[in-house]
């Protein structure tokens, strides 16, 4: 430093409080001698003789002014240590001497008056004057809660206040009075001590912990059951120390530590900005940092941390919010009555123009040099042993011009204290790196940048969905799992494993699923990983899927990975979320078509890595749609051309990412999950997610699965399949889930005795909800059919002589042939359809049984077999039969049906004569009919 000092810090603030106190007692006394204030007194006087209690009262209301006026001069302050400094002396020092100069004065002078009423007025006056400092005592007890941290010490100080009260009020004998007063006076004194010594033990017990590693610090939970979860993202508390942060972040707070420690230029301010994103840990960091700081503070420096939100104050205060904050914290520990005017003059400083009156508070206030008022407080520091770290945060929250007006008043102040000799006063601006242009801004104010990297959530993410599922799985969930994770076979025969829909019922089969491939959620990790970019955001996406996945709301009741990936979208965009709502409906109605370009308006044709998050969410394929090459012809050799052609070829390696287009559309076999994509107008899963519950009049599919789990009424079952809508509707979507072949969620023989009982229901009633109940009682008998039964099932089916039923039953059958193959073997099918012909049926019926009498013959094809059909009518004469044989050989005798003339010929002549002679004796009442009957006679008699 160039300036030269006359005095040290100590002898100038000693000289300060002396000259303060001098001139304090010397205008007392100066007022004491003018006429009306001596006239005011005695009134005032009068006044409070008048009643004692108002006398006593005065003077203890005056303790709590005086002591929140000291306050508000940063003289005293309710944080700060009773303990004193001699380097640097409180303000309190110059009001102590200035009362011992008055009380010496009149004491110097009192020889004129008589001494007992000169001891008795100033006995009187000590009193009063000791009830003023019981208010201020009052008042530091409730300041510092000192009630909480030493009750009993309260205790015995309030009782003590009390006793000196009580016999101030009643003693009125000076000699007792004194006795009494000395003997409590003694008492303060010893609770004085104790105090000091107390605090003087803390402080030795802090500096020697803070050396090694600490007592107790609190680690960071395994999070290895969902218990430990809770345990942790409930807890969203900064971080206190770089022992308890996590790996990645302790890089940050060591580094920074050290700058201020030892790095850079020590007579200079360290600026150092804290770049990161939303939540990623940057209090932590400068909590840290000021704990590792502590650490040092017996050996070093006593460290003083300032920590400032910027967020919200307006642009032309900021300032001064930041200057009284520093003022404020730095009174905790030293007298800060020389600096109480800073932010003022500062913030006068900045301003271009104002009021007369704002011109003469500043002119009132003396010349303003920020750089040399801020000399003068790091001097302060220096001489008392402190270190100042201030912490700006949320310095670029907000928007518009007013977040813009407030960064420039935050630069500007750093910018002017920037490279100065101020090597006890430290700055850290902790800011988000998203706004280019705020980061700009304070980089330059600034002279060392850390950036915070994104952490890398996805095992935790990963390891949070698989103890969700646990302990749902755990409570005898049934847990749906699809969308896009890979293909796990844990049986090839499961209908599930082919349509990457995975079902568990139990704990170990999942257990054993990711012993075979643990990254089952793969597609879902990324996607969440890509938006959520700190812990902060993950802790409240968790604690938002975790309050709906419990058994009395959404377990098991919507996809995990939805919810998940829904909650993230609603913490971390917001409004995307909203626009989702608003689209939904638009987009499950266009969930046949491409949908590409309902995700471009939602995210943005730019935003690749919200249009991935949104495919992921809602189960889209992508598809490429190749654009087609136009090729002109043209008048060139066969040379030219190839030389063309390959040209071409080349610019399409080049184009392939122009030339195609994405084309996202929805999987049609997702209607048997609990995802978003589903497309069953009757239900919507975003809404469930929206109200953390089941909607009003929706049955808990976790209730109908545990129907068929644990059947307690088989009857009631087969009755609410029959005919209950909304049980129907459920089980219609899960029917693949529900009634499969291997593992299923209904067991086999649950399913047997369900058959007989729908069975038995059919033949008294009819059922309801025909396509609903066809497509469940299918699936089910699809189950329970094995080769020992497959003819008794069939036969009890036929005899309902329900033909929609019927047909809907061949039809599966026909639909999953490769798979019953073993079973359809050796069937004797012309037993089977003749029981089929018994009923009611239509042409569709025999057309499947002869497809399926193909796949019982070994090596036979999937194909109509006439010669099959023409055989079972050999014996039918009935008007019925006959009619329905002309509906199935019936034909356009130009386009004969494929493969009819050649079935026909295998018929002997003499049994196709049978059969014309039966056709030449039936009946047509219409020409159309008369058609068809003259088609099929045509057929049978060609050779």
């Amino acid at each position: 430093m160039s300036q030269v000092k006359t005095l040290p810090i100590t002898a100038t603030r000693w000289l300060s409080l002396l000259l303060c106190a001098i001139t304090a007692a010397t205008i007392t006394v100066f007022l004491s001698k003018v006429g009306f204030v001596q006239k005011t007194y005695s009134s005032w006087s009068a006044i409070l003789n008048a009643s004692p209690v108002l006398h006593y009262s005065s003077a203890f209301l005056a303790g709590i002014g005086v002591k929140l006026l000291f306050d508000k001069f940063y003289i005293s302050h309710p944080k700060r240590s009773i303990g004193f400094n001699w380097r640097y002396p409180p303000m309190t020092i110059a009001v102590l001497v200035s009362l011992f100069i008055t009380a010496f004065y009149m004491l110097s002078t009192a020889p004129k008056f008589d001494e007992a009423a000169l001891y008795a007025q100033g006995f009187m006056s000590l009193k009063y004057l000791a009830l003023t400092f019981i208010g201020m005592i009052i008042t530091v007890i409730y300041q510092a809660k000192l009630y909480t941290q030493k009750p009993i010490f309260t205790a015995v100080l309030v009782a003590l206040s009390l006793i000196y009260i009580v016999f101030a009020v009643s003693l009125a004998d000076i000699t007792p009075a004194f006795n009494v007063f000395m003997y409590l006076a003694a008492s303060y004194l010893i609770l004085a001590i104790y105090l000091l010594c107390d605090e003087h033990r803390q402080s030795k017990q802090q500096g020697f912990t803070s050396e090694g590693e600490p007592d107790e610090a609190k680690e960071i939970p395994e999070l290895k059951t969902l218990a430990h979860f809770r345990e942790w993202f409930k807890d969203d508390s900064t971080i206190k120390s770089t022992e308890e942060l996590e790996l990645d972040l302790q890089v940050y707070a060591t580094r920074i530590t050290e700058r201020l420690q030892y790095g850079g230029n020590k007579d200079l301010a360290q600026h150092i900005a804290l770049c990161g994103p939303y939540g990623c840990g940057k209090s932590s960091i400068v909590e840290s940092v000021v704990h590792d700081l502590a650490k040092n503070s017996q050996k070093e420096s006593i460290w003083i941390h300032s920590d400032i939100s910027t967020w919200g104050a307006a642009s032309g205060s900021v300032a001064h919010v930041v200057l009284s904050n520093i003022i404020d914290d730095i009174s905790q520990q030293i007298d800060m009555c020389a600096f109480r005017a800073l932010p003022k003059h500062y913030t006068e400083a900045m301003k271009s123009g104002g009021s007369i009156f704002q011109f003469a508070s500043t002119l009132l206030a003396g010349p303003v040099d920020i750089e040399e008022s801020f000399k003068k407080l790091n001097a302060v520091l220096e001489i008392t042993n402190h270190k100042l770290l201030i912490t700006l945060q949320d310095v670029d929250r907000g928007t518009g011009d007013e977040n813009e007006k407030r960064l420039n008043d935050i630069a500007a102040l750093l910018d002017r204290l920037k490279n100065r000799d101020l090597s006890h006063i430290n700055f850290i601006v902790a800011m988000g790196n998203e706004n280019e242009v705020a980061a700009e801004v304070i980089s330059k104010a600034t002279d060392y940048r850390e950036d915070i990297l994104r952490a890398d959530l996805s095992a935790v993410i990963n390891s949070f969905i698989q103890e969700s599922i646990k302990e749902a799985l755990q409570l005898n969930k049934v847990i749906i799992l699809s969308n896009n994770m890979p293909a796990v076979t844990l049986d090839p025969s499961r209908i599930e494993d082919r349509l990457s829909v995975h079902v568990f019922c139990k704990r170990t089969e999942f257990m054993e699923a990711l012993k075979k491939r643990n990254n089952l959620f793969i597609e879902e990790v990324n996607a969440l990983k890509t938006v959520i970019v700190s812990i902060r955001q993950l802790k409240k996406v968790l604690r938002r899927v975790n309050q709906a996945w419990n058994p009395e709301r959404l377990m098991g009741e919507v996809n995990l990975l939805s919810l998940l990936m829904a909650c993230a979208l609603r913490e971390v965009r917001p409004a995307s979320f909203s626009s989702l709502e608003r689209h939904y409906d638009s987009l499950i109605k266009d969930s046949s078509k491409n949908v590409a370009h309902i995700i471009h308006d939602l995210v943005g044709e730019q935003d690749k890595i919200y249009f991935n998050f949104y495919k992921v969410l809602l189960g889209l394929i992508e598809q490429k749609e190749s654009e087609p090459n136009k090729i002109q012809k043209s008048p060139q050799n066969n040379d030219d051309q190839k030389v063309e052609a390959l040209n071409r070829i080349a610019d399409n390696f080049d184009k392939k990412a122009a030339t195609t287009k994405p084309k996202l559309i929805f999987n049609k076999y997702y209607r048997t999950t609990q995802l978003l994509s589903c497309n069953d107008p009757d239900i919507c899963y975003l809404k469930r997610i929206v109200k953390e519950d089941i909607l009003d009049g929706e049955l808990r599919e976790q209730e109908v699965f545990r129907r068929f789990i644990v059947p307690d009424d088989l009857y009631k079952l087969a009755g609410d399949l029959c005919h209950d809508l909304k049980f129907q509707h459920v089980v219609w979507r899960f029917e693949y889930i529900i009634f499969t072949v291997q593992n299923p969620i209904c067991r086999v023989t649950t399913s047997e005795g369900l058959f007989e009982l729908i069975i038995n229901v059919l033949r008294e009633e009819y059922y309801t909800h025909g396509y609903l109940f066809e497509s469940i009682f299918s699936r089910l008998t699809l189950q329970i059919i094995r080769k020992e039964n497959f003819e008794d099932v069939a036969t009890k089916i036929a005899n309902l002589s329900d033909p929609d039923l019927s047909l809907r039953f061949l039809n599966t059958l026909r639909k999953n042939a490769s798979s019953l193959g073993g079973i359809l073997i050796g069937t004797d099918f012309n037993k089977l359809s003749s029981v089929f012909l018994d009923g009611d049926i239509f042409d569709e019926h025999l057309l499947i049984l002869s497809a399926l009498n193909s796949y019982s013959i070994k090596n036979a094809g999937d194909k109509t077999n006439y010669d099959f059909i023409l055989r079972l009518f050999l014996e039918r004469t009935d008007e019925k039969s006959l009619c329905l044989l002309v509906d199935i050989l019936k034909h356009d005798n130009h386009k004969p049906k494929l493969g009819i003339e050649t079935d026909i010929k295998k018929i002997s002549l003499r049994e196709r004569e049978v059969i014309i002679k039966r056709l030449e004796r039936l009946v047509c009442n219409n020409s159309e009919k008369r058609q068809n009957l003259n088609s099929v006679l045509w057929l049978l008699k060609a050779e």
